[in-house]
C-alpha cells in the first residue's frame, strides 16, 4: 500500500511539473543534466590497452565491451581471453591499425620502446594515452582518474578511488607494528639469473607501507644478485612473486649452496604470492598487499 501511495505521489508530481510552463532555471537545470550525461558516456568504443594494469582499471570503469585488444601477458579478468592479443613489446602497425582503435592505453616506457609507431598512429587521428608507472597508492589512484578522465569515466574512476582506498585502509589496519622489522626479500625471477626489488620500485614501497624492510633496499630499481649476497644478508622472510608455489620455491631454494644457513629457510619462512596482484598498480592492489601482509606475518 505504501509503494502504490509513493507512486500515485510520484505521478501527480510528474503531471503538475510537465502542466507549468519551463522557467529559465529549468531550462539550465535540464541543460546540466544533459552535459553531464554526456560526459558520463564513454568518449572512445574501440580501446586497445597495452598493459594489464591499465586494463584492469578499465574493466572496473565499465568499459569492457568498448576493449577491442590488449596485451599478450593479460589475464584478468577472464573475459580478456575473448580479446585480440598484441605484442607489447614488439608493436605492429599494421596489426594495430586492422583493429581500428580509436584510444590506444599505452604505459609510458612503450614511448622509447615503440614511440615511432604509436606517433605515427597519434598522426592518423587515434587517441594514444600513456600512463605513467604508479610507484606508491597515490600515484594509483591518480592512474585511475587519468584513464577516468580519458574515457568519460570520470566519476566511475572517483568511485574506484574511493573504493580501493577503503579496501587497502583495512588491509593495512591488521599490520603489525613490531618496533624491529621483519628483513625480507622479495625474489621476483629465479635461475639463472636472481632478481630482486630494490628501493624506488613500489615492491619496495609495499614493504613499508606492511612495517617491513626490504634486505635489498640498499640498491635502486630491478637488480640481478648473487647467492652470495643474499646469503649475507640473512633475510627473515624469503617470499617469491614468480607465481610458483611455496613448495616449489623451496625446491629452488634447497638446491642453493649455503640457503639451508639462512634464518627464513631455518624457520619455515619461505614464501609464494600471486606476482600478478602485488606487481601491478591496479584495482587489485588491496588483495596484493593482503598476500604479501599475511605472507610476512604468517604466524601471527
Amino acid at each position: 500500500m505504501k509503494q502504490k501511495l509513493w507512486v500515485f505521489l510520484i505521478v501527480i508530481i510528474l503531471i503538475a511539473a510537465g502542466c507549468s510552463a519551463p522557467t529559465k532555471t529549468d531550462k539550465k537545470d535540464n541543460q546540466d543534466k544533459a552535459e553531464n550525461a554526456q560526459k558520463s558516456k564513454p568518449k572512445y568504443h574501440r580501446i586497445i590497452s597495452l598493459m594489464p594494469s591499465n586494463t584492469e582499471i578499465l574493466y572496473q570503469l565499465g568499459l569492457g565491451d568498448d576493449i577491442v585488444g590488449v596485451s599478450t601477458v593479460d589475464d584478468y579478468p577472464n573475459d580478456v581471453k575473448h580479446k585480440q592479443k598484441f605484442d607489447a613489446m614488439k608493436l605492429n602497425k599494421e596489426q594495430l591499425l586492422k583493429a581500428k582503435p580509436d584510444l590506444i592505453v599505452a604505459h609510458e616506457s612503450q614511448k622509447g620502446m615503440d614511440g615511432k609507431v604509436l606517433q605515427s598512429l597519434k598522426n592518423k587521428g587515434i587517441k594514444v594515452v600513456y600512463i605513467k608507472d604508479a610507484k606508491t597508492l597515490d600515484e594509483i589512484y591518480d592512474t585511475f582518474k587519468q584513464v577516468g578522465k580519458v574515457t568519460g569515466r570520470e566519476s566511475q574512476a572517483s568511485t574506484l578511488v574511493y573504493d580501493t582506498k577503503h579496501r587497502v585502509d583495512v588491509v593495512l589496519k591488521d599490520v603489525p607494528k613490531h618496533e624491529k622489522k621483519p628483513t625480507v626479500f622479495l625474489e621476483v625471477s629465479h635461475e639463472p639469473e636472481i632478481y630482486t626489488a630494490g628501493k624506488d620500485t613500489f615492491f619496495n614501497y609495499m614493504l613499508e607501507k606492511l612495517n617491513a624492510e626490504n634486505s635489498f633496499n640498499d640498491v635502486t630499481g630491478w637488480k640481478k644478485v648473487s647467492k652470495e649476497s643474499i646469503i649475507k644478508k640473512n633475510p627473515n622472510v624469503l617470499i617469491t612473486t614468480e607465481g610458483i608455489s611455496r613448495s616449489e620455491y623451496l625446491k629452488v631454494i634447497r638446491k642453493r649452496g649455503g640457503f639451508e644457513d639462512l634464518e627464513a629457510v631455518k624457520k619455515g619462512r619461505v614464501e609464494a604470492v600471486d606476482g600478478d596482484k602485488i606487481s601491478r598498480p591496479g584495482p587489485r592492489i588491496d588483495q596484493g598487499l593482503e598476500e604479501l601482509r599475511d605472507a610476512i606475518y604468517r604466524d601471527e
